[in-house]
């Protein structure tokens, strides 16, 4: 891929999935948080009563608000955590979207945007770390030249 493109995916359309799984954690905790009795009523999120309220709720918010918190940070390092915080938050929304198909059936909005959020989550972590590390490993080839 050009250099350019790359800049702007791993740049800015990587914020909006960080803005969109960031967001939709925290929402998920909140609703966990606020109204337990009534969630795990509907016949969708009864799976969810396998795991402790507090580490369900605590998991979402915390990667939820990290992410969402990454997203005004700036430098090498933030983008390197943001990273990371993606590749976690894919596996949370698996972990979420494995919760979604354990009450199957009925078929539900739940089996298909957490896995797809999990998928892009993993993707994007994983190629941002690879052209983080790999322009990082230029510039530092570059500088040895000189």
């Amino acid at each position: 891929m050009p250099a350019g493109f790359q800049a702007w995916l791993f740049g800015t359309a990587t914020r909006v999935l960080e803005a969109v799984s960031g967001l939709g954690l925290s929402g998920y905790a909140a609703v966990f948080a606020l109204a337990p009795d009534e969630i795990y009523a509907w016949r969708i999120y009864y799976k969810f009563q396998d795991i402790p309220e507090a580490w369900t709720v605590g998991v979402l918010a915390a990667a939820g608000l990290l992410q969402t918190a990454l997203l005004f940070a700036r430098g090498v390092r933030a983008c390197v955590a943001s990273a990371y915080l993606l590749l976690f938050s894919g596996f949370v929304w698996f972990l979420v979207s494995v919760a979604f198909w354990g009450a199957y059936p009925p078929l539900n909005t739940g089996m298909v945007v957490p896995p797809l959020l999990a998928f892009f989550c993993a993707l994007a972590g994983n190629n941002a770390l690879r052209f983080l590390f790999s322009a990082q490993k230029s510039r530092g080839l570059a500088d040895e030249g000189s």
